[in-house]
């Protein structure tokens, strides 16, 4: 460490995986940690990704395994799908590891900005934790884990269109969606909303194979 006058030996911008393990290894070392999150703790996959995609995958088998339940002995009332009650339950599910990331930062003696950082020089974060209130702080070294967001062409018609992460948070099933692109989340995707029961078309533009 520097002898200047800091505030922190590292200040790390992104609360996701990585940036929560490095904020936990470096204060575990006995570095004076900061970090800024200005979305959720845990990154896309706690809160956009894998995790939340699996509960849906799960959701999504159900109705196969109650078709196929007959030809094994079981009989059952018709059952009935209900989305909202799904994201809800997976909301909940969330906030859960949320607040697990949220300790973990604590026992490991990591101050959290809950906030948008920007860097106003080579030592100095600016966080907005929106309206008026602002701070800044300065650092050593500063760490920049602030991951990646999906990235929508400018085609016509891109206003109408939502990507992976709006998709966990729809208030209601579509009866019908369109996934373009036959990359694995989209194939995901387009799997989870035909076995809930709306009618998905994956548009891709390559050879399947």
């Amino acid at each position: 460490m520097t002898d200047y006058d800091y505030d922190y030996d590292l200040f790390v911008i992104g609360a996701g995986s990585g940036g929560v393990r490095a904020s936990r290894m470096a204060a575990g070392y006995g570095a004076r940690v900061a970090v800024a999150e200005e979305r959720y703790l845990g990154g896309t996959c706690v809160n956009v990704g894998c995790v939340p995609k699996k509960l849906l995958v799960c959701a999504s088998t159900f109705a196969d395994h109650y078709r196929e339940a007959a030809g094994f002995g079981w009989t059952a009332e018709q059952p009935a799908f209900d989305w909202s009650e799904l994201i809800a339950n997976k909301n909940r599910e969330i906030e859960r590891l949320n607040g697990i990331y949220r300790g973990l930062l604590d026992s490991a003696g990591v101050e959290l900005f809950e906030g948008r950082a920007r860097l106003l020089d080579s030592h100095t974060v600016e966080i907005d934790a929106g309206g008026s209130s602002r701070s800044r702080v300065t650092a050593d070294q500063i760490l920049i884990a602030v991951g990646s967001w999906p990235d929508m062409p400018p085609i016509p018609g891109i206003e109408y269109a939502i990507s992976s992460n709006e998709a966990f948070y729809l208030e209601r099933l579509p009866e019908h969606v369109a996934v373009v692109g036959g990359g694995y989340i989209g194939v995901e995707f387009a799997g989870i909303f035909a076995g809930l029961g709306s009618r998905a078309t994956l548009i891709y533009r390559g050879p399947l194979f």
